[in-house]
């Protein structure tokens, strides 16, 4: 979402401070939603000040480029911390030290969760993206929680430019996280913070893998026990770890702080005499490399290395060999760890002198330094914001670190395989790809006198082996060009031809549309213009970048609308489902004559009484592999249904939360604080008039009046009130509705819904919602990506409701009955549809669920 800067804060008198600049990136800062929602986490952000979290010294925009000017913190990103832990040797972090940075994470979120506003009412933060990425760990040992609120913010513009993806860093989710639930609280930080903390004790994430096979995992609990990874592991910690892990929230640590005292009670126990200062001993032997090229010497006493041993022989799995405490990460064949600018004190001297041999000089005065956030000085576009600052911003290269000549004694390690992103940003139908993380920086040093052969007896087999993998790769990239070469060209030379083709001299782009339908011989209108030909065929003159309309008829067939916009002639092609006209069913106001119903029927039926008919625009039994919800036939009027409401102001922000749960089943459980809302007012985008509320805060603006209910088959046992508050300002008293189940929850007509029967509650179902553009609006802006649904069971108390958005993939288990409908006021000028793929994956294999999704098989 940013370009990351290293920079100077100058002040008064000459003193200058290092800060870290994260400019937002224009696509970002284009859309209105994501800088509203940016400047207010921003403003948040900015009033956090606590030891291990990264502060937020400034936030504004320069000529319509919006900033962030953060703390420096020198160190390295956890996930570099633990990826070069592993190529040292070090299977895991060590226990002590892990359980160490979890506790300092705890208790900066725990500091988040806990902060008010100024009037001194709980603000409810909430992270969201807890992960080693956003955890910083500085030489000097301490540790830093970053990026608070941009996960919110960055999601509001990427569900709208990129839609039918998921966002997020998926094996980092909570189970809530997982279902797509929007009410998230401190607990699904505190399950994020017990990941992170697995995957330091263990060496691995606790779930690994595709999207679609990670999902299911997280929300059945299905990850290896911590103790058979790494032996070190207690019951005890074991225990603490499954608390925190816990599938259902309420079963979690209540609060940050709880899960740190359980962790400090583990830390101490074992480890009496365990202090702090071992984690920047730790980075110093981690990192010495990157520390001697900016002169600086770090001493790492060998009392430590001997622990670090200790420890590293107590994490190896039984039967395996303990070994010797490995060499550092980037240092030569038989280098030690008392070179590259570290120094180990001799036990009982006073002097305080390196041990003999070659030091590293540290580097001439007033040469610029590299940053050490990870960036490696290059303007980085990852979210992990490092520091901050608003004056002489400067792009730092590598150029800037002062090398030395190359020592043909020393072997740079093999470089190692990018860890994989766990950022979802692509299709979650597709295997996850590899997205290169900040390699560390090999700094060339001088060669010390020890020989290598006795420091290290098998160097010269790793170097034959590091010279065999590198003639290997660069066969492997000599063929890769050999192919690529002739296709580039070929690319080439018809783009040229397309550009001629398509028109795009004229200062217009324009490309190419291949067209199918089912079943084919549609006529084809693009833009109200019609197009020679029938399906298939190839539609020229597209332009690009700019939203588009196809219509396609054909007789006895129902008119098939798509609003599309393309961007280059390598978009997918579109296809087209015709539905078959068919006689609309009567209106339910208008009953047949009572001799029309009497001749169809085999028994005598009483005057004025209508014959059960089905209706395939509202009821739907399963097995079905598709439903399609169509405003028109699936909207219910709110105005025409009682419901709790409250009269709002158009031109003030309201920020609303509930309070208090309520219950759809009487005596048997299942309440819950959420409410669906539905807003009128001219001002408020069909998209946001409707939705879900829950205890966490969200703002609604532009509504002169708010109504609040929920979907229920049978409201006569319900039970349950729930309060609505509404925050205006601090100068503006708070306003209340309360929401009476038995009152307010609403058993809607069936030609206001569409409701899908004969669901199986013990599978597993995937969702898959397709975006055709259903309008509740005529125009361009009353169109809408969501559905308001509700998920039930009869022999259970569940009635869960969700926000079903296109583009988007659903899990859907435990419920043997779905409705769903659209709040609107008139529903007359309603369009469109949104289609929903249903398949149940209870039975697939991992092959064939990847396969289901893709739509092969559809």
């Amino acid at each position: 979402m940013a370009v990351t800067y290293r920079a100077r804060m100058n002040g008064a008198a000459g003193v200058t401070k290092p800060v870290v600049i994260k400019q937002i990136l224009p696509h970002f800062a284009d859309d209105p939603g994501f800088v509203e929602m940016f400047v207010s986490e921003a403003r948040v952000a900015a009033g956090l000040t606590h030891g291990n979290i990264a502060q937020v010294f400034d936030f504004g925009e320069i000529d319509g480029q919006f900033f962030l000017a953060m703390e420096f913190v020198h160190g390295q990103p956890l996930s570099k911390v633990l990826r070069r832990a592993q190529r040292t040797g070090l299977p895991s972090l060590p226990l002590p030290l892990a359980l160490h940075v979890a506790i300092q994470m705890c208790d900066g979120l725990d500091y988040a969760h806990r902060h008010v506003s100024e009037d001194g009412q709980p603000m409810g933060l909430v992270h969201r993206d807890v992960s080693p990425d956003n955890v910083l760990i500085s030489y000097e040992g301490q540790v830093k929680v970053i990026d608070f609120g941009i996960a919110k913010a960055t999601s509001v513009v990427e569900s709208r430019t990129s839609p039918g993806t998921l966002k997020g860093k998926y094996p980092y989710f909570s189970t809530e996280q997982a279902r797509g639930q929007q009410d998230l609280d401190a607990r699904s930080d505190i399950f994020a913070v017990g990941v992170v903390l697995y995957e330091m004790v263990c060496g691995r994430r606790p779930y690994e893998g595709e999207l679609v096979a990670v999902l299911p995992r997280i929300l059945s609990g299905d990850y290896a026990a911590p103790s058979a990874l790494n032996p070190a592991i207690t019951p005890e910690l074991e225990s603490v770890m499954a608390t925190a892990m816990a599938l259902d929230r309420d079963t979690r640590y209540p609060t940050a702080q709880a899960f740190s005292e359980a962790l400090r009670e583990q830390l101490y126990s074992a480890n009496a005499r365990f202090s702090p200062a071992m984690l920047s001993q730790l980075m110093g032997h981690l990192f010495s490399e990157e520390l001697a090229a900016e002169g600086r010497r770090v001493e790492v006493p060998p009392s430590f290395l001997e622990q670090l041993s200790v420890w590293q022989a107590q994490a190896q799995p039984t039967g395996e060999p303990t070994g010797v405490l490995p060499r550092q990460s980037g240092t030569g064949g038989g280098r030690t760890s008392t070179g590259s600018g570290v120094r180990a004190v001799r036990p009982g001297s006073d002097s305080g002198r390196p041990a003999s041999g070659p030091g590293i000089r540290s580097g001439a005065s007033g040469a610029q330094k590299p940053p050490s956030n990870g960036t490696g000085g290059r303007p980085s576009s990852n979210a992990s914001g490092r520091a901050v600052s608003s004056a002489s911003v400067r792009r730092v290269t590598s150029s800037a670190v002062p090398r030395t000549p190359a020592s043909p004694t020393l072997a740079e390690p093999p470089d190692l395989a990018a860890e994989p992103s766990t950022a979802v940003s692509q299709q979650a139908t597709a295997a996850t790809d590899s997205v290169e993380e900040p390699r560390d920086t090999p700094v060339d040093m001088p060669a010390v006198t020890v020989p290598a052969a006795r420091l290290d007896p098998l160097g010269s087999f790793r170097q034959a082996q590091e010279r065999d993998a590198q003639e290997r790769a660069d066969r492997r990239q000599r063929l890769v060009m050999l192919i690529s070469l002739p296709l580039i060209g070929l690319a080439l030379f018809l783009g040229a031809i397309n550009y001629f083709l398509s028109g795009r001299g004229d200062g217009s782009p324009t490309g190419s549309l291949w067209l199918t339908s089912t079943p084919s011989g549609a006529s084809v209108k693009l833009n109200g213009k019609d197009v020679p030909g029938v399906t298939p065929l190839v539609v020229g003159s597209v332009p690009l970048e700019e939203a588009n309309t196809l219509v396609l008829t054909l007789p006895g067939y129902r008119p098939w609308t798509k609003r599309f916009t393309r961007s280059s002639d390598a978009d997918p092609p579109i296809h087209a489902e015709l539905e078959r006209l068919q006689e609309e069913p009567a209106p339910p106001e208008k009953p047949q004559p009572t001799e029309a119903v009497a001749a169809t029927t085999a028994e005598p039926v009483d005057a004025g009484t209508e014959a059960p008919k089905s209706n395939p625009y509202n009821e739907v039994d399963y097995p079905a592999r598709l439903i399609v919800l169509r405003p028109k036939y699936n909207a219910f009027p709110v105005t025409q249904y009682t419901t709790a409401s409250i009269d709002l102001s158009p031109s003030a922000s309201y920020s609303v939360n509930t309070e208090g749960s309520a219950s759809l089943a009487e005596e048997r459980g299942g309440a819950s604080g959420t409410l669906a809302y539905f807003l009128e007012g001219d001002n408020v985008s069909v998209d946001e008039s409707f939705g879900l509320i829950g205890p966490a805060s969200r703002t609604i603006k532009g509504a002169r009046r708010l109504h609040v209910f929920l979907l229920d088959d049978d409201v006569s046992d319900n039970s349950g009130t729930v309060r609505v508050h509404l925050r205006q300002s601090k100068w503006t008293a708070p306003r209340q509705l309360t929401f009476n189940a038995a009152q307010d929850a609403l058993a809607l007509k069936p030609e206001h819904q569409l409701v899908l029967r004969g669901l199986n509650p013990d599978a597993l179902y995937l969702l898959t919602v397709r975006d055709d553009l259903p309008e509740l609006r005529s125009g361009a802006g009353g169109r809408t990506r969501r559905v308001l649904c509700a998920e039930s069971n009869q022999k259970s108390a569940r009635r869960t409701h969700r926000l079903f958005e296109s583009g988007k993939r659903y899990q859907l288990t435990g419920a043997d009955t779905l409705r769903c409908t659209y709040p609107d006021t008139r529903l007359e000028d309603n369009a469109g549809a949104l289609e929903v793929d249903i398949v149940d994956v209870t039975d697939m294999s991992r092959r064939d669920r990847a396969a289901a999704l893709r739509g092969a098989s559809r």
